[in-house]
Protein backbone atom coordinates (compact mmCIF):
# COMPACT_ATOMS: atom_id res chain seq x y z
CA UNK A 1 0.00 0.00 0.00
CA UNK A 2 3.34 2.46 0.74
CA UNK A 3 4.51 1.81 -2.99
CA UNK A 4 0.79 1.86 -4.22
CA UNK A 5 0.33 5.19 -2.43
CA UNK A 6 4.17 6.75 -3.70
CA UNK A 7 3.51 6.10 -6.98
CA UNK A 8 -0.29 7.45 -6.98
CA UNK A 9 1.66 11.03 -5.20
CA UNK A 10 4.05 10.57 -8.01
CA UNK A 11 1.75 10.36 -10.62
CA UNK A 12 -0.48 13.38 -9.93
CA UNK A 13 2.62 15.47 -9.13
CA UNK A 14 3.73 14.26 -12.51
CA UNK A 15 0.41 14.88 -14.19
CA UNK A 16 -0.35 17.95 -12.32
CA UNK A 17 3.15 19.44 -13.56
CA UNK A 18 2.73 18.20 -17.49
CA UNK A 19 -0.99 19.57 -17.63
CA UNK A 20 -1.58 22.87 -14.99
CA UNK A 21 -0.61 25.75 -17.60
CA UNK A 22 -1.44 23.92 -20.85
CA UNK A 23 -4.02 26.01 -22.26
CA UNK A 24 -5.69 22.89 -23.92
CA UNK A 25 -6.07 21.33 -19.95
CA UNK A 26 -9.28 23.57 -20.28
CA UNK A 27 -10.48 22.44 -23.63
CA UNK A 28 -12.85 19.56 -22.81
CA UNK A 29 -14.35 19.25 -19.16
CA UNK A 30 -16.78 15.90 -17.84
CA UNK A 31 -18.69 15.28 -14.80
CA UNK A 32 -18.33 11.95 -13.58
CA UNK A 33 -21.66 10.88 -11.55
CA UNK A 34 -20.05 8.29 -8.88
CA UNK A 35 -23.05 6.13 -7.15
CA UNK A 36 -22.83 3.92 -4.12
CA UNK A 37 -25.50 2.01 -1.92
CA UNK A 38 -23.24 3.29 1.41
CA UNK A 39 -24.18 5.97 3.26
CA UNK A 40 -22.13 8.74 5.67
CA UNK A 41 -19.54 6.84 8.03
CA UNK A 42 -18.77 3.84 5.27
CA UNK A 43 -15.37 4.07 4.08
CA UNK A 44 -16.48 3.71 0.78
CA UNK A 45 -17.86 7.38 0.46
CA UNK A 46 -14.46 8.77 2.40
CA UNK A 47 -13.02 6.72 -1.24
CA UNK A 48 -15.31 8.50 -3.29
CA UNK A 49 -14.75 11.89 -1.62
CA UNK A 50 -11.24 11.85 -1.85
CA UNK A 51 -11.19 10.43 -5.84
CA UNK A 52 -13.09 13.40 -6.38
CA UNK A 53 -10.78 16.10 -4.36
CA UNK A 54 -7.98 14.31 -6.00
CA UNK A 55 -8.89 14.36 -9.91
CA UNK A 56 -10.40 18.23 -9.43
CA UNK A 57 -7.34 19.42 -8.28
CA UNK A 58 -4.93 17.63 -10.67
CA UNK A 59 -7.48 18.44 -13.37
CA UNK A 60 -7.77 22.07 -12.31
CA UNK A 61 -11.14 21.44 -12.38
CA UNK A 62 -11.64 19.70 -16.11
CA UNK A 63 -13.28 16.74 -14.61
CA UNK A 64 -15.67 17.16 -11.76
CA UNK A 65 -17.31 14.63 -10.15
CA UNK A 66 -20.60 14.36 -8.28
CA UNK A 67 -20.69 11.70 -4.97
CA UNK A 68 -24.45 10.12 -4.37
CA UNK A 69 -24.44 7.75 -1.52
CA UNK A 70 -26.55 5.93 -0.03
CA UNK A 71 -28.51 4.11 -2.80
CA UNK A 72 -29.89 7.58 -4.06
CA UNK A 73 -29.74 6.38 -7.87
CA UNK A 74 -30.69 2.77 -7.37
CA UNK A 75 -29.78 -0.13 -5.28
CA UNK A 76 -26.50 -2.43 -6.22
CA UNK A 77 -27.82 -3.58 -9.41
CA UNK A 78 -29.17 -0.91 -10.86
CA UNK A 79 -26.57 1.22 -10.08
CA UNK A 80 -24.65 -1.19 -11.90
CA UNK A 81 -26.62 -1.34 -14.81
CA UNK A 82 -26.90 2.10 -15.14
CA UNK A 83 -23.29 2.57 -15.45
CA UNK A 84 -23.61 0.19 -18.76
CA UNK A 85 -26.44 2.43 -19.71
CA UNK A 86 -24.41 5.66 -19.13
CA UNK A 87 -26.84 7.64 -16.63
CA UNK A 88 -23.82 6.55 -14.06
CA UNK A 89 -20.04 6.85 -15.29
CA UNK A 90 -18.48 5.25 -11.34
CA UNK A 91 -19.55 2.75 -8.91
CA UNK A 92 -18.36 -0.16 -6.64
CA UNK A 93 -18.87 -3.53 -8.01
CA UNK A 94 -20.06 -6.43 -5.59
CA UNK A 95 -22.09 -9.38 -5.11
CA UNK A 96 -24.48 -8.62 -7.69
CA UNK A 97 -22.14 -7.89 -10.25
CA UNK A 98 -21.20 -11.65 -10.56
CA UNK A 99 -24.64 -11.92 -12.81
CA UNK A 100 -23.41 -9.85 -15.23
CA UNK A 101 -19.15 -10.90 -14.69
CA UNK A 102 -19.56 -14.52 -13.64
CA UNK A 103 -15.65 -14.57 -12.92
CA UNK A 104 -16.73 -12.01 -9.81
CA UNK A 105 -18.10 -15.33 -7.99
CA UNK A 106 -14.85 -16.41 -7.64
CA UNK A 107 -13.56 -13.76 -4.85
CA UNK A 108 -17.37 -14.09 -3.23
CA UNK A 109 -17.01 -17.58 -2.26
CA UNK A 110 -17.38 -18.08 1.68
CA UNK A 111 -14.38 -18.27 3.59
CA UNK A 112 -11.68 -17.80 0.96
CA UNK A 113 -10.65 -14.79 1.12
CA UNK A 114 -8.95 -14.33 4.38
CA UNK A 115 -8.28 -10.79 5.98
CA UNK A 116 -7.03 -7.38 4.54
CA UNK A 117 -3.34 -8.31 4.17
CA UNK A 118 -4.78 -11.29 1.91
CA UNK A 119 -7.36 -9.31 0.34
CA UNK A 120 -4.28 -7.10 -0.76
CA UNK A 121 -2.28 -9.62 -2.08
CA UNK A 122 -5.16 -10.58 -4.21
CA UNK A 123 -6.01 -7.19 -5.34
CA UNK A 124 -2.44 -5.68 -6.21
CA UNK A 125 -1.26 -8.63 -8.03
CA UNK A 126 -1.41 -10.79 -10.94
CA UNK A 127 -4.35 -12.67 -9.65
CA UNK A 128 -6.05 -8.79 -9.88
CA UNK A 129 -5.09 -7.94 -12.96
CA UNK A 130 -6.36 -11.13 -14.11
CA UNK A 131 -9.81 -11.14 -12.56
CA UNK A 132 -10.22 -7.29 -13.86
CA UNK A 133 -9.59 -8.34 -17.53
CA UNK A 134 -12.33 -11.41 -17.25
CA UNK A 135 -14.71 -8.09 -15.38
CA UNK A 136 -14.12 -6.77 -18.75
CA UNK A 137 -14.42 -8.78 -21.20
CA UNK A 138 -17.48 -10.58 -19.53
CA UNK A 139 -19.23 -7.35 -18.84
CA UNK A 140 -17.75 -4.57 -20.35
CA UNK A 141 -16.51 -2.89 -16.93
CA UNK A 142 -12.99 -1.45 -16.89
CA UNK A 143 -11.87 -1.69 -12.82
CA UNK A 144 -10.18 1.25 -12.42
CA UNK A 145 -8.61 -0.04 -8.94
CA UNK A 146 -9.99 -2.56 -6.25
CA UNK A 147 -11.38 -1.39 -2.85
CA UNK A 148 -11.73 -2.99 0.30
CA UNK A 149 -14.94 -3.90 1.92
CA UNK A 150 -13.51 -4.94 5.16
CA UNK A 151 -14.26 -8.11 6.91
CA UNK A 152 -17.45 -9.72 7.27
CA UNK A 153 -18.23 -12.13 9.96
CA UNK A 154 -21.69 -13.89 10.16
CA UNK A 155 -24.22 -12.44 12.45
CA UNK A 156 -27.31 -13.53 14.22
CA UNK A 157 -30.08 -12.89 16.65
CA UNK A 158 -30.99 -16.06 18.33
CA UNK A 159 -28.11 -18.04 19.02
CA UNK A 160 -23.90 -18.00 18.23
CA UNK A 161 -22.65 -19.70 15.66
CA UNK A 162 -19.30 -21.80 16.49
CA UNK A 163 -19.82 -24.34 13.82
CA UNK A 164 -21.52 -25.21 10.60
CA UNK A 165 -24.51 -27.03 12.51
CA UNK A 166 -24.96 -24.13 13.99
CA UNK A 167 -26.71 -22.30 10.62
CA UNK A 168 -29.04 -25.17 9.65
CA UNK A 169 -32.32 -23.63 9.43
CA UNK A 170 -31.19 -20.58 9.92
CA UNK A 171 -32.89 -17.83 7.73
CA UNK A 172 -29.78 -15.96 6.60
CA UNK A 173 -29.37 -12.60 4.72
CA UNK A 174 -27.08 -12.84 2.11
CA UNK A 175 -26.04 -10.57 -1.12
CA UNK A 176 -27.86 -11.64 -4.13
CA UNK A 177 -25.31 -13.85 -5.32
CA UNK A 178 -25.40 -17.28 -6.54
CA UNK A 179 -21.71 -18.37 -5.03
CA UNK A 180 -23.14 -17.14 -1.46
CA UNK A 181 -26.47 -18.51 -2.11
CA UNK A 182 -24.79 -22.10 -2.38
CA UNK A 183 -22.11 -21.02 0.34
CA UNK A 184 -24.57 -20.87 2.88
CA UNK A 185 -26.76 -23.67 1.82
CA UNK A 186 -23.93 -25.87 1.93
CA UNK A 187 -23.69 -24.80 5.97
CA UNK A 188 -27.55 -26.28 6.13
CA UNK A 189 -28.50 -22.11 6.14
CA UNK A 190 -31.48 -20.79 4.45
CA UNK A 191 -30.41 -18.33 2.23
CA UNK A 192 -32.02 -15.00 1.51
CA UNK A 193 -30.53 -12.78 -0.61
CA UNK A 194 -32.07 -8.86 0.47
CA UNK A 195 -30.76 -5.74 -0.62
CA UNK A 196 -28.05 -4.04 1.38
CA UNK A 197 -31.10 -1.05 2.46
CA UNK A 198 -33.48 -4.08 3.19
CA UNK A 199 -31.55 -5.71 5.89
CA UNK A 200 -32.32 -3.40 8.99
CA UNK A 201 -35.92 -3.80 8.70
CA UNK A 202 -35.66 -7.56 7.76
CA UNK A 203 -34.23 -8.18 10.96
CA UNK A 204 -36.33 -6.18 12.98
CA UNK A 205 -39.19 -7.79 11.14
CA UNK A 206 -37.91 -11.20 11.40
CA UNK A 207 -37.85 -11.96 7.94
CA UNK A 208 -34.47 -12.79 8.39
CA UNK A 209 -32.43 -14.45 11.54
CA UNK A 210 -28.77 -13.58 10.42
CA UNK A 211 -26.50 -11.74 8.06
CA UNK A 212 -22.97 -11.43 6.59
CA UNK A 213 -22.57 -7.46 6.73
CA UNK A 214 -19.21 -6.59 6.71
CA UNK A 215 -18.18 -4.94 10.25
CA UNK A 216 -18.67 -1.32 9.25
CA UNK A 217 -22.02 -2.13 7.73
CA UNK A 218 -23.09 -3.49 11.62
CA UNK A 219 -22.71 0.00 12.60
CA UNK A 220 -23.49 1.94 9.87
CA UNK A 221 -27.28 -0.07 9.26
CA UNK A 222 -27.66 -0.24 13.05
CA UNK A 223 -28.33 -3.57 12.54
CA UNK A 224 -26.83 -3.92 16.41
CA UNK A 225 -30.06 -3.24 17.18
CA UNK A 226 -31.31 -6.62 16.35
CA UNK A 227 -28.53 -9.43 16.22
CA UNK A 228 -26.98 -10.69 19.61
CA UNK A 229 -23.88 -12.41 18.14
CA UNK A 230 -21.05 -12.29 15.68
CA UNK A 231 -18.12 -14.76 14.61
CA UNK A 232 -14.56 -13.38 15.77
CA UNK A 233 -13.53 -11.50 11.96
CA UNK A 234 -9.80 -11.54 13.70
CA UNK A 235 -10.13 -15.50 13.38
CA UNK A 236 -11.92 -15.99 10.47
CA UNK A 237 -13.95 -14.02 7.47
CA UNK A 238 -16.95 -14.80 5.81
CA UNK A 239 -16.07 -12.40 2.92
CA UNK A 240 -12.84 -10.02 2.70
CA UNK A 241 -13.20 -10.07 -0.96
CA UNK A 242 -11.66 -7.06 -3.41
CA UNK A 243 -14.43 -4.65 -4.03
CA UNK A 244 -13.61 -3.25 -8.22
CA UNK A 245 -14.05 0.60 -8.67
CA UNK A 246 -15.75 -0.11 -12.13
CA UNK A 247 -16.74 2.59 -15.43
CA UNK A 248 -18.19 1.76 -18.69
CA UNK A 249 -14.88 0.53 -20.59
CA UNK A 250 -15.65 1.67 -23.47
CA UNK A 251 -16.78 5.38 -22.04
CA UNK A 252 -13.11 5.25 -20.45
CA UNK A 253 -11.49 4.27 -24.13
CA UNK A 254 -13.41 7.08 -25.33
CA UNK A 255 -11.89 10.02 -23.27
CA UNK A 256 -8.86 11.66 -24.08
CA UNK A 257 -5.19 10.40 -22.72
CA UNK A 258 -4.72 13.52 -20.51
CA UNK A 259 -8.17 12.26 -18.67
CA UNK A 260 -7.87 8.45 -18.52
CA UNK A 261 -4.57 9.47 -16.70
CA UNK A 262 -5.81 11.77 -14.25
CA UNK A 263 -8.61 9.31 -13.46
CA UNK A 264 -5.84 6.69 -13.10
CA UNK A 265 -3.52 8.76 -10.73
CA UNK A 266 -6.15 9.93 -8.58
CA UNK A 267 -7.81 6.37 -7.96
CA UNK A 268 -4.32 5.40 -6.83
CA UNK A 269 -4.14 7.93 -4.35
CA UNK A 270 -7.96 7.37 -3.28
CA UNK A 271 -7.42 3.58 -3.15
CA UNK A 272 -4.67 3.74 -0.58
CA UNK A 273 -6.78 6.11 1.44
CA UNK A 274 -10.25 4.04 1.63
CA UNK A 275 -8.38 0.97 2.24
CA UNK A 276 -6.34 2.56 4.92
CA UNK A 277 -10.14 4.53 6.66
CA UNK A 278 -11.43 0.79 6.60
CA UNK A 279 -8.29 -1.07 8.22
CA UNK A 280 -8.50 2.03 11.25
CA UNK A 281 -12.31 2.01 11.60
CA UNK A 282 -12.58 -1.89 11.85
CA UNK A 283 -10.31 -1.53 14.58
CA UNK A 284 -11.89 0.95 16.64
CA UNK A 285 -15.25 -0.61 16.49
CA UNK A 286 -14.68 -4.13 18.21
CA UNK A 287 -15.40 -2.06 21.74
CA UNK A 288 -18.39 -0.52 20.67
CA UNK A 289 -20.16 -3.15 19.18
CA UNK A 290 -19.17 -5.10 22.61
CA UNK A 291 -20.33 -2.31 24.37
CA UNK A 292 -23.90 -2.41 22.48
CA UNK A 293 -24.17 -6.04 23.80
CA UNK A 294 -22.73 -7.99 21.11
CA UNK A 295 -21.16 -11.61 21.80
CA UNK A 296 -18.37 -11.73 19.67
CA UNK A 297 -17.30 -15.51 19.62
CA UNK A 298 -14.40 -18.28 18.20
CA UNK A 299 -15.40 -20.80 15.57
CA UNK A 300 -14.41 -24.29 14.50
CA UNK A 301 -12.46 -22.77 11.80
CA UNK A 302 -11.58 -26.31 10.28
CA UNK A 303 -15.05 -26.92 9.88
CA UNK A 304 -16.14 -24.57 8.47
CA UNK A 305 -13.21 -24.45 5.42
CA UNK A 306 -13.50 -28.42 5.18
CA UNK A 307 -17.52 -27.85 4.34
CA UNK A 308 -17.09 -25.00 1.81
CA UNK A 309 -14.36 -26.98 0.17
CA UNK A 310 -16.43 -28.64 -2.53
CA UNK A 311 -18.43 -24.97 -2.85
CA UNK A 312 -14.99 -23.62 -3.98
CA UNK A 313 -14.25 -26.47 -6.42
CA UNK A 314 -17.88 -26.86 -8.28
CA UNK A 315 -17.16 -22.68 -8.68
CA UNK A 316 -13.87 -22.84 -9.84
CA UNK A 317 -14.52 -25.95 -12.65
CA UNK A 318 -17.75 -23.41 -13.24
CA UNK A 319 -15.46 -20.34 -14.78
CA UNK A 320 -13.01 -22.46 -16.12
CA UNK A 321 -10.61 -20.90 -13.04
CA UNK A 322 -9.09 -23.39 -10.62
CA UNK A 323 -5.91 -22.15 -11.15
CA UNK A 324 -6.61 -18.92 -10.39
CA UNK A 325 -8.03 -20.68 -7.15
CA UNK A 326 -5.38 -22.02 -6.03
CA UNK A 327 -3.32 -18.79 -6.83
CA UNK A 328 -5.27 -17.27 -4.60
CA UNK A 329 -5.24 -19.75 -1.51
CA UNK A 330 -1.59 -19.53 -1.92
CA UNK A 331 -1.39 -15.79 -0.77
CA UNK A 332 -2.99 -16.31 2.30
CA UNK A 333 0.65 -16.33 4.16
Amino acid sequence: MKIKNFIGMVAVASLAATFAFSPSAQAESINLRFATITGEGFPYVDGMRKFKESVEALSGGDIKVTVYIGGQLGNEREINEAILEGSVHMGIGAGSMANLAPIYNLVQLPFLVQGQKHMNAIADGPVGVKIAALIEKQAGYRVLDWWSTGDSPIETVKAPVTKPDDLKGVKIRVIPNPALVDGMKAMGANPTPMAYGEVYTGLKQGVIEGAHLDVMSVNNLKVYESIRYMTDWNQITFLSEPRPVIMKASYFDGLSKKHQDWIRAAMAVATTHERKVFVDSMNKIRGFLEGKGIKINKVDKAAFIEKIKPVWAKYAKKLNAEDLLQEIIALNK
